[in-house]
């Protein structure tokens, strides 16, 4: 079960970061019209990419979650030899993973929530614009905290 249960945990980290890395450096910066930024609306590319990529980096992070803390228990009695700086590490690890949770639960459920169904409130129209700018920079923010996630996972796995 521990190559099953790593093998997810991997496969759920290469999406978080893959999917925030092609959208909000790859896809985003060559597809925005920089002269229509103040047109936003739900048929903007901005607003399609950032509709999908935050729920699907919120699962990631979700199942990197349940994965890791799975493994812990799975493995609790192999935990007693680590070298030193082991836990020390894991802890800072620990916070970016729950800053990003917090960060992507933030964007999926409040920052999308505010733009949702235009077409039934068309009133949330003006909120486009900033609320994609917000989406935007907390993206670029979860990528970093993923990445600092995955490297210190890295790390880790030497001990």
């Amino acid at each position: 079960t521990n190559t099953i249960i790593i093998f997810i945990h991997l496969i759920s980290a290469a999406i978080a970061v893959g999917s925030l890395v092609f959208a909000v450096l790859l896809y985003l910066p060559r597809m925005e019209n920089p002269k229509a930024s103040e047109n936003l609306d739900e048929n903007s590319v901005s607003y399609k990419a950032l509709d999908i990529l935050a729920p699907t980096v919120f699962s990631s992070v979700l199942i990197l979650i349940g994965t890791g803390i799975y493994f812990l228990l799975e493995n609790y009695s192999a935990q007693v030899g680590l070298k030193p700086g082991y836990y020390n590490l894991f802890g800072v690890k620990m916070i970016f993973v729950i800053a990003a949770f917090f960060l992507s639960g933030y964007q999926t459920f409040t920052l999308r929530g505010r733009i949702a169904n235009l077409d039934l409130s068309p009133e949330k129209r003006e909120l486009v614009p900033t609320t994609l700018g917000t989406m935007k920079k907390t993206s670029h923010i979860n990528l970093a905290l993923i990445m600092a996630a995955v490297f210190l996972g890295i790390w880790l796995a030497r001990y």
